[in-house]
This record gives C-alpha cells, structure tokens and sequence, in this order.
C-alpha cells in the first residue's frame, strides 16, 4: 500500500484514480498524518461487518484519546473550540509544509 500526500492528490488525482482502478490501494495523508484511502472498487465488498466494528472501536478509541491528551475548557463554547481546533491545524498544516520545503532545498 501506497502512501501520497494531500498535495498529490490534487496534482496528478486522475492518474491516481487510475492506479486504484488497476488494484492499487493508497493512503493519503495530510501533514504527515493518514486521513483518507483510495481503493479499488472491488475492495468495498471486503469490509465485512467485523471490519466496520473494528474501525468504529478503533475510531472511538482515538477520540477518547484525544480527549483526554486535550481536556476541554468549560468556559469555552463549541464555535470558540472549532475556531482554536481550525487554527491549530493550519499551523500545523503550515509548519509541515515549511519542512517539506526545506528538505527538497
């Protein structure tokens, strides 16, 4: 399995989606994090329910996760928790591609 940026996928998308028609499977990732794949079609019939119950373990998992590595403000509403979450990640996002940069220099 195959792993391409975000960035990768907006610039050569139609070739990707290619490859996945041809059985290759790949893993996105933004900033160096895996958010999403890209399957063949035929690989759908394959996540079975076990498969679907594992990842929704696995998905509450990381959310408890993250909720204990980041206890939340009482005092903070939801949109002010969104708003520091969203600039959290382009900095993030920004920091990543700072690096990136700096190493194909």
């Amino acid at each position: 399995m195959r792993t391409v940026s975000a960035l990768e996928v907006r610039k050569k998308f139609g070739q990707l989606i290619d490859e996945a028609a041809a059985g290759e499977r790949l893993i996105i990732e933004r900033a160096g994090q895996p958010i999403a794949a890209l399957v063949p079609l035929s690989d759908l019939p394959e996540m079975d329910r076990e498969e679907r119950i594992r990842r929704r373990r696995q998905a509450v998992a990381e959310i408890t996760r993250y909720a204990r590595e980041h206890p939340m403000n009482m005092d903070e509403d939801a949109a002010s928790i969104i708003r520091r979450q969203r600039e959290e990640r382009a900095e993030h996002i920004m920091r990543a591609v700072r690096e990136h940069r700096a190493q194909e220099k």
